[in-house]
């Protein structure tokens, strides 16, 4: 018998073809010189970056100039960080000929001070004019790359960039209609803050985007993720796959992890290269230890809550998975005008789903 530590992570693209070739197609746009706009939204886990890894390897193969920036939690609030972040990788400081666009963002990435010679570009007084001034320097950056050939200019993680980057995005999607550059960015759909929400809007008002929104996968991808995982007897994968379907309902990292997970504790494993699987009859997947990856990617949801229905949370987690409206509203002492839009709430986080006119249950549960 044989133990894994490594996750365990399937080995091929599962699922979302029309997404995919969907995105092939705007590449394949984008070398004629019509640039655009694509958006990849979903839950956490949903298969995002997966996606995104497929547009770029396509993109490369295409000979596209590739540039990414990433959005992380901790620079919420620190201009440009995604930007930054793409011009740490992207744009290499010389002491002979330093690239402009390091020249003007060297006060805020001193990493790459050092290696300038002769002082740095004074900035503008009004901070707003100084603002102005950065966002011409970055769109000539794109433009002078996009000149070159064809450019795929990846984002992720919107949900957590800052609003200057935001604010900096608009005017750089309406340029992508002349430039043979796509934008490609990816966002959280159930923690869209209020700057993304705006920026969001204004794409759509001017038709800038075209959006994928991407959903669970049913229950034969998620029986064809396990088959690509792991050479199981068909019976085996398909108690496995009644083990680990509804837990994850579809949702290819928290089933990535939950297999890594029972992986860890010999539920599940290899013996000369042949999987076997083996879970006691009386396991079901509500007594399956959720790891603590999958915890933390449903707390996020939690945060974003507001206090009364994060009350709400705990109260109709004491009834299970399940819970009665009725029930639920007659334990919390409130009446139905004031319990509705908390469980609105919960559904808009996708927490919660409605399964009747009267009872709701917990997703990932």
């Amino acid at each position: 018998m044989r133990s894994f530590s490594a996750p365990i992570m399937c080995p091929v693209f599962i699922g979302r073809v029309s997404e995919r070739d969907a995105l092939f197609r705007l590449i394949d746009r984008i070398r004629s010189g019509q640039g655009g706009v694509a958006l990849v939204c979903g839950e956490a886990g949903i298969g995002k970056s997966r996606l995104v890894a497929e547009a770029k390897a396509y993109a490369e193969a295409q000979d596209f100039f590739l540039l990414q920036g990433n959005c992380f939690q901790m620079d919420s609030s620190y201009p440009y960080a995604p930007l930054l972040d793409l011009l740490r990788a992207s744009a290499v400081p010389t002491a002979d000929a330093p690239d402009p666009i390091v020249l003007e963002f060297a006060r805020l990435l001193p990493e790459l001070a050092p290696d300038l010679s002769g002082p740095l570009p004074a900035p503008q007084p009004d901070p707003e004019q100084e603002k102005r001034r950065l966002f011409a320097d970055l769109t000539r950056f794109f433009k002078e790359r996009a000149s070159q050939r064809p450019v795929l200019l990846v984002i992720e993680d919107l949900h957590w960039c800052d609003d200057v980057s935001l604010e900096f995005l608009q005017p750089l999607a309406r340029s992508c209609a002349t430039q043979p550059l796509l934008l490609l960015m990816t966002y959280r759909s159930d923690e869209v803050q209020p700057s993304l929400q705006r920026c969001l809007a204004q794409l759509d008002r001017t038709r800038l985007s075209q959006e994928f929104q991407l959903l669970p996968l049913p229950r034969s991808d998620v029986d064809a993720m396990l088959d690509a995982m792991f050479a199981l007897q068909i019976s085996e994968r398909a108690n496995l796959l009644d083990l680990i379907y509804p837990l994850t309902e579809g949702n290819p990292f928290f089933i990535e992890e939950i297999l890594t997970s029972l992986v860890s504790r010999g539920v599940l494993w290899s013996d000369d290269g042949v999987w076997q699987y083996k879970l006691h009859p009386d396991q079901r997947s509500e007594h399956v230890p959720v790891p603590r990856s999958v915890q933390d990617a449903v707390q996020q949801r939690t945060h974003q809550l507001s206090a009364e229905a994060r009350r709400v949370v705990t109260f109709a987690a004491v009834a299970g998975r399940r819970f009665d409206f009725a029930v639920l509203q007659q334990v919390m002492q409130c009446d139905e005008d004031q319990l509705l839009p908390l469980i609105k709430e919960l559904v808009a986080t996708q927490l919660v789903v409605e399964v009747s006119a009267d009872q709701f249950a917990f997703r990932h549960a």
